[in-house]
């Protein structure tokens, strides 16, 4: 049995992207490979497909595409993005089911939610409210990490921090700052939105019922 995983000081981009931006972001950051963390699997389900991943994200646009409020996200909930097979092992329970644990730092991505407060107008990301909305992706990964031999250490030697800095440099060549109309003003967020969301995202029932709107601009740029 090894130890819990600790590490602390998570850096994070949030981004609502479509199935295609999600497959090109994957093929920059290859090889990796993906291990859900949210629940127990068989042996054979790990590492997951990253195409059957993509599936997934894409049926949760889909719903959102026909004004639906996506409900049942699986084992995009939370997920382990490695370079390295040394920073997971398995745990077994019974009946052959597994649950993937982490020993070294990783890219999280997790399924992301922000909410809206009407009182103050502000927008907070991984919000667990009931009136959240759905908004795509976060992708962490921790600047410290106890190390079960060698105390607290920084994780920069780590190869899976790569995989953190190449999306923040992918999400800055390949989505905006959400340009948010709100209350009559226009309202940059940190919170990201992928260019080839611009089509469909007036179908977003999360921001109709909060009466937001997503800005067009010219060249989404």
């Amino acid at each position: 049995m090894n130890p819990p995983f600790q590490a602390a000081k998570w850096l994070k981009i949030q981004a609502l992207i479509d199935e295609k931006e999600l497959s090109q972001l994957m093929d920059s950051l290859a090889p990796f490979s993906i291990y859900p963390l949210s629940g127990a699997f068989p042996r054979d389900a790990f590492p997951l497909k990253k195409e059957l991943y993509v599936a997934k994200y894409h049926s949760l646009l889909e719903i959102v595409k026909r004004g639906e409020i996506p409900t049942d996200f699986g084992a995009l909930n939370a997920s382990m993005w490695t370079r390295s097979e040394s920073s997971v092992w398995l745990q077994e329970f019974p009946n052959q089911r597994y649950v993937a644990r982490a020993k070294e730092p990783f890219l999280q991505v997790q399924v992301h939610h922000m909410s809206y407060s009407s009182i103050d107008r502000e927008f907070r990301p991984m919000s667990l409210s009931q009136d959240r909305i759905f908004w795509g992706l976060q992708f962490s990964f921790p600047q410290i990490f106890e190390h079960p031999e060698k105390g607290i250490i920084e994780t920069s030697d780590f190869e899976n921090g790569i995989l953190f800095h190449s999306v923040r440099k992918w999400s800055r060549q390949c989505t905006i700052a959400t340009p948010m109309w709100v209350d009559g003003r226009r309202k940059n967020l940190p919170i990201r939105l992928g260019k080839n969301c611009f089509s469909w995202i007036h179908c977003h029932a999360g921001l109709a019922e909060k009466n937001l709107s997503v800005l067009e601009i010219s060249e989404h740029s």
